[in-house]
């Protein structure tokens, strides 16, 4: 350090290390990097989480108007009475959704401008809870550079860079205004003024829920110092009086007070989004079946527990040690080098426990400790209780950045105390400058494809001619359902471009016109957009009528197979149909796997497998009209020798040959001989092949996996990972193995190549084992 002091001549900085103005100013120009790096924000360009959550808030907040009443929805549809029924959404206070409404209001002809003015909206608010963060921590540390260097090293970290931009209530509007409630409780602490943290406090609750978790630990430790104090100061030994001094305390207590206020303001907010939820259902749904009351039970656990991939809670244990991840997540920089980050995470849970433990104890060392406490604790106030998915609602580790912030502070105040030396603090600065500004321009980049982003603008386009020509009209669109389809991830896209219209999702009500918008080109007389390539809007009358004919076809000639829904062909065209069929037919994705006579057809990554995967969804290709669903998939031209297709989910396939498969003709000749063994399959072994046979046989006979267990003479035959359980496991499914043709089943395993001394073999389901055959082989055979 001394030949550092030589060479850098600290003497010199100290006017600059002095500077009440030149941190301020080193912050903001950190901060502004996260515009600059942001490259084109006026498209749902992210991935998976952030778009979905960015294109649902988006809506919402595009919805709001005079017209609908101020109501917060997310998509309007028709009932089967003709009637505009809407699908609320008042989850979630409206402050942040009237933000988003003003900031793209002067844009609403643009809807890519309005992401654009959103997107910039929230890295205002980003800047805005950094930069309150850096004056709290300055009123802590009574050190600026410390203030700067712990703030941008918190907010440098993979998802507070990465969801900075997300355009959702619960993101960056509820953490500027727990950042500014953090604040209104550091300037009640240091000058007790009780009042700017009441409107603090009371301005949070009108943007998010977040706050309540910053606010129950400061309250909680507030009361029990205040309580601890009191009884201290008390000179009676007798717990009567003891009694009294502590409920003297709770009545004069500020604390108290403040949560008083903001629990009694809290439940006006949502007292009045329940009362716009119920007047948005036309004031018929009970309390318990509005559905941010449902969302709320979910999240909380109150009641019973609702099992859904987007919001199920999960076990403790896998819960604590996503939780950890994600600490330690928040307290690394995403600039910092990915092998650096590689040895990290292997140990990332063990890492996330001694961050957080060193965080929440150091927490305990430091004045004053409430507010350092307070700001460290938070975020597992907020975690814990709500515990719910952890892919879902990822973004809310940022809810954590209050343990790097105490971290950080904490160690900058220790190495100073131990060093008395500003030119520590400016060093680290510096590196705390560079690391923020690199994560910055690297997460800028994340997400950034050239070709995707022409797709949507291309498609944006598509869906701003679908809406002028639909012209208020409804749409039943057959791209999918509002809630679980993602357009690039962005679940929500299709409600948001077509906020104007009432849209339904597989979903006919009984009312004439209309139109229908889907991903498959039908070249018909419906069909009014052909020069579009990814939305494609068609008539209804004329769609349905198209489906109409298509129906008479194919029902009167003889089905393939019949199944829950017959299968049909038709030169190269496939038919799914069934009748009658209702609504939730419609939410079913179908397997489809087509193998051609020349392997050489199949795309390179297929050929291996055998055939082409095209499974796909009913409403990409199908339709349901009156009470009938029809599905039409054009197959590749190639020659096809089997298609194995199904609904996903549902215990029924369909394999259909087009020739006598080769492991068919094979077995006619394998059939002449003895078999190894007699059973519910004969089992025959002939050049390295063990065969199975059953004549009749039917598809049930397939569904049970078989399982085939080969010792050898000599166990070190084995593979390694093997030998300790003394057999080679060649258990297998039907479906990879066989062939069902004419009433027959035939399957085909290839055996090891070491002397074999004997075979167990049969099939089992979740009972146990169906049958088991058991072959004792010699060296001659």
């Amino acid at each position: 350090h001394a030949r550092l002091g030589n060479m850098i001549p600290l003497d010199r900085l100290q006017p600059a290390l002095q500077s009440a103005w030149l941190p301020l100013a080193l912050l903001l120009l950190a901060l502004s990097t996260v515009f600059v790096f942001g490259g084109d924000r006026g498209h749902f360009y992210r991935c998976c989480v952030h778009n979905w959550i960015s294109s649902e808030h988006l809506t919402v907040a595009a919805n709001i108007s005079p017209e609908h009443g101020f109501q917060r929805f997310t998509l309007r549809f028709i009932d089967e009475g003709g009637d505009v029924r809407y699908e609320p959404y008042n989850r979630f206070p409206i402050g942040g959704y009237l933000s988003m409404k003003l900031a793209t209001l002067p844009f609403g002809g643009s809807p890519s401008a309005q992401i654009t003015a959103a997107r910039i909206l929230m890295l205002l608010f980003f800047t805005a809870a950094a930069l309150l963060a850096y004056l709290s921590l300055c009123r802590l540390a009574s050190n600026r550079w410390i203030a700067l260097t712990a703030t941008l090293l918190a907010f440098s970290s993979y998802y507070l860079l990465y969801y900075n931009d997300m355009t959702a209530n619960e993101g960056m509007p509820d953490l500027f205004v727990v950042m500014l409630t953090f604040h209104g409780m550091v300037v009640f602490v240091q000058e007790g003024r009780f009042r700017q943290l009441l409107i603090k406090t009371c301005i949070a609750l009108l943007f998010g829920w977040h706050v309540f978790a910053l606010l129950l630990p400061f309250v909680i430790i507030g009361l029990a110092s205040g309580i601890l104090r009191a009884r201290s100061a008390d000179a009676s030994s007798t717990s009567v009086m003891s009694s009294r001094v502590i409920a003297s305390t709770l009545l004069r207590s500020r604390y108290l007070l403040l949560g008083i206020v903001a629990l009694a303001f809290g439940l006006s907010v949502l007292t009045f989004n329940f009362t716009m939820e119920y007047v948005a259902l036309d004031g018929e749904t009970p309390l318990t079946e509005l559905p941010s009351f449902k969302s709320m039970l979910r999240r909380t656990e109150v009641g019973p527990v609702i099992q859904s991939d987007l919001g199920a809670t999960i076990a403790w244990s896998p819960f604590l040690e996503g939780q950890f991840r994600k600490i330690l997540q928040v307290f690394v920089p995403y600039a910092l080098p990915e092998s650096l980050k590689g040895i990290l995470h292997r140990w990332d849970v063990v890492l996330g426990v001694v961050l957080s433990l060193a965080s929440l104890v150091g927490s305990m060392f430091v004045r004053p400790r409430i507010l350092f406490a307070t700001l460290a604790s938070f975020g597992f106030f907020w975690a814990l209780p709500v515990r719910t998915s952890t892919h879902v609602h990822e973004f809310e580790a940022i809810y954590y950045i209050g343990l790097p912030l105490v971290f950080f502070t904490i160690v900058l105040l220790l190495a100073k105390r131990l060093t008395n030396r500003d030119g520590i603090i400016a060093t680290a600065s510096i590196i705390a400058l560079l690391l923020f500004t690199v994560s910055s321009f690297q997460m800028g980049r994340v997400g950034h494809d050239a070709e995707t982003a022409q797709a949507a603008r291309a498609a944006e386009q598509e869906l701003l001619v679908i809406r002028e020509l639909t012209a208020g009209e409804f749409i039943i669109s057959q791209i999918s359902n509002a809630h679980f389809f993602a357009w690039w991830d962005a679940a929500h896209a299709m409600d948001y471009y077509l906020n104007s219209v009432p849209i339904n999702y597989a979903h006919i009500p009984a009312v004439e016109g209309g139109f229908v918008v889907m991903r498959q080109r039908v070249y018909i007389d419906a069909l009014l957009t052909p020069q579009h390539q990814h939305f494609f809007l068609y008539d209804r009358a004329g769609m349905e009528a198209w489906y109409a004919a298509a129906y008479r076809s194919v029902a009167a000639s003889q089905p393939l197979a019949r199944e829950e829904f017959n299968l049909y062909l038709d030169q190269n065209q496939l038919y799914y149909l069934k009748e009658p069929c209702v609504l939730a037919d419609t939410r079913t994705r179908f397997f489809l796997h087509v193998t051609p006579e020349d392997i050489d057809n199949l795309p390179d990554d297929r050929r291996r497998h055998g055939f082409n995967n095209l499974d796909f969804e009913f409403l990409d290709h199908g339709m349901l009209f009156g009470n009938k669903c029809l599905v039409r998939f054009v197959l590749p031209q190639y020659a096809i020798s089997k298609i194995n297709t199904g609904r996903i989910g549902d215990p029924w396939n369909i394999m259909h040959y087009f020739h006598p498969p080769k492991l068919f003709l094979e077995s006619q000749s394998i059939a002449s001989n003895e078999p190894a063994t007699r059973s519910e399959f004969d089992l025959y072994l002939r050049q390295g092949q063990a065969h199975y046979v059953k004549e009749p046989c039917s598809r049930a006979d397939t569904q049970a996996r078989f399982f085939l267990h080969v010792i050898p003479e000599d166990l070190d035959d084995l593979p390694d990972d093997r030998r300790q359980h003394g057999f080679d496991n060649l258990d297998f499914d039907f479906s990879m193995r066989g062939v069902l043709f004419d009433g027959k089943c035939v399957a085909s395993v290839g055996l090891p190549q070491y002397a074999i001394a004997r075979i167990t073999t049969g099939q089992y389901d979740g009972a146990g084992r169906i049958w088991v055959a058991e072959i004792d082989l010699d060296a001659s055979e």
